[in-house]
């Protein structure tokens, strides 16, 4: 199913839609305790879980939902803390240091299943990013994992549904919903252009899309609010992202291929061929860098060795990229057959193959020095800690100047293909852009957002505003709406690595605590729709796990959203756990 067929489609002025059991794992978490109280041997323990999550100010979604979570773990006898991260912390100990018990937060959800590869494979539960960061462990899993890449077609269906079948099973996070993406935009800029609703507003070529009205000239600067400060102070395409609009790899380094209209297409290659498992690109003419190096193949299988091991041989170990690894892994080699040739061994069906080409092209001039190693124990080198403030990429756009924690200001870099008038089906569809300058201005909260474009002061907001600003754009002439259905995943993660998480029956027993239809239409406003799974076309998930009013697999224990604690508590007494005598969930 199209992401955009959950999109609001309605266009006005001031709206515009863009398109049983217990095993011994139960044992050991729960009926061992029991065991040694009855023995004497030991005490009894309260559970106790460390709930984080981001401030409101930063993501008032996140947060309502970990604190009807936390009441409803104190309702059931859970010891719970609550401490709120700062956007940098959150990140620090979630994606990179595993600090934490349970998060609440959200995730770029891939559009091929294969993303489901590192997020939950057991090799990766020592990685960093998006690489397993729950500690979760499953060899059979793991199996079925690799055999879907190498499948094809009703087949590949098949494995893919068992993959989801598990994954809903063992509940290594909890999937609760997708957002809307929303943004607002200064009514005389939506009138000026048009192909605001040609695309989902979270995908990379959301601003790339839009065109003058009439054939008009282009306007000379855009001006995009957002309250994340991050790419003012580092721009590396290889650090992990936490949703799917990332203008680093969006503006200023380009794939070879991208995926619009529908399908994985042509972006600086100019065509690509398969035999066997062989993928012969051929470049678009005339590419360069923004350092006006030219872009050759060499390039090309520069990249993505370097992604799969960014020490490029150096130490006694490989260090591949916490980002893009997944698309590089497909690639075994790549031999250079000319300066615009290269092949490419793949492993994978041909229904997989084409992902690998969207991996952001790096220059090899800039990027081989990287190598150093800078922390052993999360394998990282200077490739990833590097801010890169000075990128040099191939994109639409290239950095002209940078404020830390307040702007960020690109402008058109007209060798860019779709910059150039030569008649290219690129150019056609999205060329030249609407803009010569794009700043990105920072501002403290999403309020601050609207008020600057409500000022004058900037045109458009990033696709990120809280459903609670809806009603302000609305009501004003000068601003205009716009939303879309978007790929970002809000879930309850789990440390799997951590006592009692490691146990798929006390995860199970957390999620029947959360009513996801409630908070679809209450945190969310109707602006979100829940989840049953991480995937979102409808066409991979089998019709058990799909959604029906609630959660087949872990429903709610409750009625509308008012939870029914026995009910709720027998779920973790059937986990293995026992109630104290003051009503205290212990070990």
């Amino acid at each position: 199913m199209d992401d955009t067929s959950d999109s609001q489609d309605s266009f006005t002025r001031r709206q515009i839609a863009a398109g049983g059991a217990v095993g011994l794992a139960g044992l050991a978490g729960g009926c061992l305790g029991s065991i040694q109280n009855v023995l004497g041997l030991a005490s009894a323990s309260q559970v106790s879980l460390r709930v984080v999550a981001p401030p409101v100010d930063w993501d008032r979604r996140a947060n309502a939902i970990a604190g009807r979570l936390v009441s409803r773990l104190e309702d059931v006898g859970i010891d719970t803390r609550f401490p709120l991260l700062p956007p940098k912390q959150f990140r620090e100990q979630v994606l990179y240091r595993r600090d934490f018990d349970v998060y609440v937060g959200t995730m770029p959800v891939g559009r091929d299943p294969d993303f489901l590869r590192p997020l939950l494979r057991s090799t990766h539960t020592n990685d960093i990013g998006w690489q397993n960061p729950f500690g979760f462990t499953d060899k059979t899993l793991d199996e079925r994992f690799g055999d879907q890449r190498r499948q094809s077609a009703s087949r590949r269906t098949e494995t893919v549904r068992d993959i989801l079948r598990t994954i809903a099973n063992e509940q290594p996070f909890v999937p609760i919903a997708t957002d809307s993406a929303i943004a607002a935009v200064r009514s005389d800029v939506a009138d000026a252009f048009d192909g605001w609703q040609r695309g989902p507003l979270r995908d990379p070529l959301w601003l790339l899309g839009i065109d003058p009205v009439g054939g008009a000239e282009p306007r000379q600067a855009l001006r995009v609010t957002t309250k994340n400060d991050l790419p003012t102070e580092q721009l590396n395409p290889l650090v992990p992202w936490i949703s799917e609009f990332d203008p680093t790899t969006s503006l200023l380094y380009d794939p070879l291929a991208r995926r619009y209209d529908g399908a994985i297409r042509p972006w600086l290659a100019r065509e690509w061929s398969t035999d066997g498992d062989e993928l012969t690109v051929t470049l678009r003419p005339g590419l360069r860098w923004h350092d006006d190096e030219p872009l050759t193949a060499e390039d090309v299988r520069f990249t993505y060795r370097f992604v799969s091991d960014t020490s490029l041989g150096s130490s006694d170990a490989d260090y591949p990229a916490p980002r893009f690894r997944r698309q590089a892994s497909l690639v075994d080699e790549v031999d250079v057959l000319g300066p615009r040739r290269a092949r490419m061994h793949i492993d994978s069906s041909a229904a997989v193959a084409p992902t690998a080409l969207t991996v952001p092209l790096l220059p090899k001039h800039v990027w081989e020095s990287r190598t150093g190693v800078t922390d052993t124990r999360a394998g990282l080198t200077r490739a990833v800690t590097h801010a890169n403030t000075n990128p040099v990429g191939s994109g639409p756009l290239t950095l002209r100047s940078q404020q830390r924690e307040r702007s960020l200001r690109f402008g058109r870099f007209d060798q860019h293909p779709i910059n150039r008038d030569d008649g290219s089906e690129l150019a056609d569809r999205f060329g030249p852009l609407a803009f010569s300058e794009l700043e990105v201005l920072v501002t403290p909260s999403d309020l601050n957002m609207v008020e600057f474009l409500e000022a004058g002061e900037a045109d458009v907001t990033v696709p990120h505003l809280d459903n609670e600003l809806v009603s302000r754009i609305e009501s004003q002439e000068s601003l205009s709406l716009a939303t879309s259905p978007s790929r970002t995943l809000y879930h309850v993660g789990f440390n799997a690595r951590r006592r009692p998480l490691h146990t798929p029956d006390f995860r199970r027993a957390v999620a029947h605590l959360l009513n996801k239809a409630h908070i679809a239409e209450t945190i969310f406003g109707g602006y979100a729709r829940p989840r049953t799974v991480p995937v979102h076309d409808e066409s991979w998930i089998p019709d058990d796990l799909k959604w029906n009013g609630g959660d087949p697999e872990v429903p709610f224990a409750g009625v509308e959203d008012d939870l029914n604690h026995e009910r709720a508590r027998e779920h973790f007494r059937s986990a293995g756990y026992s109630y104290a005598d003051g009503g205290q969930l212990v070990y």
